[in-house]
C-alpha cells in the first residue's frame, strides 16, 4: 500500500544545455561530450507535491535526477506503515540500483515539493554508462553515498532509542535547510523508525525537560547542548 496522489505528469519540452547540467552535483565533473550526449536523451518532467513518482516493486522504467525541488524515497509495509529512506533535492539520482541489476524498484517516491527531474530510460541509461567512464563514475560514487547513508541509517535503527533518534531528528532540522518543513508526528515516525505513540511520548518528554517548545505547529530546540549529549545517547 502507498499514501499520495498520482496525478497528471507533465512532460515539459526539452530546454536543458550543458551548462545546466553541469550545475548539478551528479553532472559536475563530467566532460563537455558527456554532457552534449545527456543533453540530447534527457527529458524534463514536472511533479506536484504529493504526486508518486516511482512505485515500489514495479518494473524499472526510468532514472531520474533532480533538478528542483525536494522528493522522498520510502519502503512500505503490507500494513501501510512506511519507512523514509531519503530525501533527495537538486542533483541527486535516484532509481540507480534497479537500473544497474534489472531488479524491480527498491522504493517508492514521491515529491515532497513540486519538483522537476530529469529522466533517462533504464535501459538507455545502462547503455551510456558502458562507453562513458565519466558517467559510471559518477553514478558509483552516488551509489557509494547512497550505501554509507543505508548503513548509517540501520545502525541507528539497531543501536539507538527512540528518544537518540529523535534527538538527532530535531537537530537535523536546524542544520538542514532542504528538510525545514512542519512535520506531523506520523511523519516524523516514518523518518526515525518509529510509530507515532513513540514520537508523541518522546515529544511530550522533550517538553516537559525543557529541551524544546512547540511554537507555531513546529518543534524549536530551546537547549542545543542538552540536546546534542541526547543525541549522543547519553
Amino acid at each position: 500500500m502507498f499514501r499520495g496522489r498520482i496525478l497528471w505528469e507533465q512532460i515539459l519540452p526539452m530546454t536543458i544545455s550543458s551548462e545546466t547540467l553541469h550545475s548539478l552535483p551528479f553532472f559536475a565533473e563530467l566532460s563537455e561530450e558527456s554532457l552534449r550526449n545527456l543533453a540530447l536523451v534527457l527529458q524534463q518532467r514536472r511533479f506536484a507535491s504529493g504526486q508518486i513518482i516511482i512505485l515500489e516493486g514495479e518494473p524499472c522504467q526510468s532514472v531520474y535526477f533532480v533538478a528542483s525541488g525536494l522528493v522522498r524515497a520510502r519502503r512500505m509495509s503490507l500494513e501501510g506503515r512506511q519507512h523514509v529512506l531519503a530525501y533527495l533535492g537538486p542533483g541527486e539520482a535516484l532509481n540507480l540500483v534497479p537500473a544497474f541489476d534489472g531488479s524491480p524498484n527498491l522504493a517508492t517516491v514521491d515529491a515532497a515539493t513540486d519538483a522537476t527531474l530529469l529522466t533517462v530510460p533504464c535501459r538507455r541509461f545502462r547503455q551510456m554508462i558502458r562507453y562513458d567512464h565519466g558517467l559510471a563514475s559518477a553514478a558509483l560514487e552516488q551509489l557509494a553515498a547512497d550505501v554509507r547513508r543505508l548503513s548509517d541509517m540501520v545502525e541507528d535503527l539497531a543501536l539507538h532509542t527512540v528518544r537518540t533518534r529523535l534527538a538527532r531528528f530535531l537537530l537535523a532540522q536546524v542544520e538542514e535547510p532542504k528538510l525545514r518543513q512542519q512535520w506531523t508526528q506520523e511523519d516524523i515516525a516514518a523518518h526515525i523508525g518509529t510509530v507515532r505513540e513513540m514520537v508523541g511520548r518522546s515529544l511530550r518528554a522533550f517538553i516537559a525537560e525543557g529541551l524544546v517548545q512547540r511554537q507555531h505547529g513546529r518543534m524549536v530546540v530551546l537547549d542545543r547542548e542538552a540536546m546534542e549529549q541526547v543525541a549522543l545517547g547519553s
